[in-house]
């Protein structure tokens, strides 16, 4: 059996309105020296069909005996990945026909090149291009002011904008990686963390502007659903970084970030009247950086019930107009 060149990782759980369009663009690749792997979280006999319908040698699909989370379903999949590189495809989005072209070049032409990304589209959920959305997504992440080629500093364009969308428009080594640091904690910002790890790596980093993805955006997506710990992954990825000293150089950034955190975690449990929870998040926010919503938030926390439940909306309120 060839050993592909790359292995394209597409994570689901349960959800399979549009894999079978996910499948059909990775299938449809210029470069087609890949194999599939089909990680299904929910052990589900309609994403097993979806996978099977296909009837091509190149997908395969694979299940977890249990429910592993986002994190670690990636994880197991890699582990059975053959290619030198991953590029990671999410069961709602799409790819140009010359996306793993475009990227996999400049990974072989520089062996120190542990990743290539590219820009992408935001559709709507029945897959209309959104031009508008899709420009203010660049500025707001920092890729319209990127030039074509190497990126001059991986890590800020992580830290500070968070630009690389590796879940569905990147390429990457698989060996750049220590995959027992892929852990359950970063949950759902698995990519913002493994985007952290190639930055750390030392290697090289290579961006293609053109837009070879398209990214729904649609009402069942993860980033819509509300929980009181919804952020606790960030907590988790910038209180290691610190603590290892991963970027000693952004070690005030990462502070910072930490501290905003902590009190998104704090409010989120305070909205889901979690007092107790609240205050300790709010606490050692305060502890890392002080901020006046903080501790507004944290005096709200100790007020009964209904008071606190009226003044946490008003007081939301006030805070997202400024």
């Amino acid at each position: 059996m060839n050993t592909p060149k790359i292995t394209v990782i597409v994570t689901v759980f349960n959800r399979t309105e549009f894999l079978h369009e996910a499948l059909t663009s990775a299938l449809h690749q210029t470069f087609q020296d890949f194999e599939i792997i089909v990680t299904d979280d929910s052990r589900s006999a309609a994403v097993h069909a979806i996978a099977d319908s296909f009837g091509s040698d190149k997908i395969r699909y694979r299940a977890n005996a249990k429910t592993l989370g986002v994190a670690l379903n990636l994880r197991a999949a890699v582990a059975e990945a053959r290619g030198t590189y991953i590029a990671v495809l999410n069961d709602d989005d799409s790819w140009e026909p010359s996306f793993l072209e475009r990227l996999v070049a400049p990974l072989e032409d520089d062996s120190r090149r542990v990743l290539a990304f590219s820009d992408h589209w935001l559709v709507d959920g029945g897959g209309e291009i959104q031009f508008p959305e899709t420009d203010a997504n660049s500025r707001n992440f920092g890729r319209a002011a990127l030039r074509s080629g190497e990126v001059p500093d991986l890590t800020d364009l992580v830290l500070i904008h968070n630009g690389v969308p590796l879940a569905m428009a990147a390429v990457f080594r698989v060996d750049a990686i220590d995959w027992t640091r892929v852990v359950s904690e970063v949950s759902g910002a698995y990519d913002y963390w493994i985007s952290f790890l190639l930055a750390a790596s030392g290697g090289k980093a290579w961006y293609v502007p053109q837009r070879l993805t398209r990214y729904r955006v649609h009402a069942a997506m993860e980033t819509g659903r509300r929980a009181p710990d919804k952020q606790e992954h960030l907590v988790y990825i910038y209180r290691t970084l610190l603590d290892t000293g991963t970027f000693p150089h952004r070690a005030a950034v990462l502070r910072q970030r930490l501290a905003a955190a902590l009190y998104a975690v704090g409010k989120d449990n305070l909205l889901f009247d979690h007092a107790r929870a609240a205050r300790s998040y709010l606490r050692r926010s305060l502890g890392v950086d002080f901020k006046p919503r903080t501790l507004a938030f944290l005096c709200l926390s100790c007020c009964p019930t209904v008071l606190r439940s009226r003044a946490v909306a008003r007081l939301q309120t006030d805070i997202s107009s400024h």
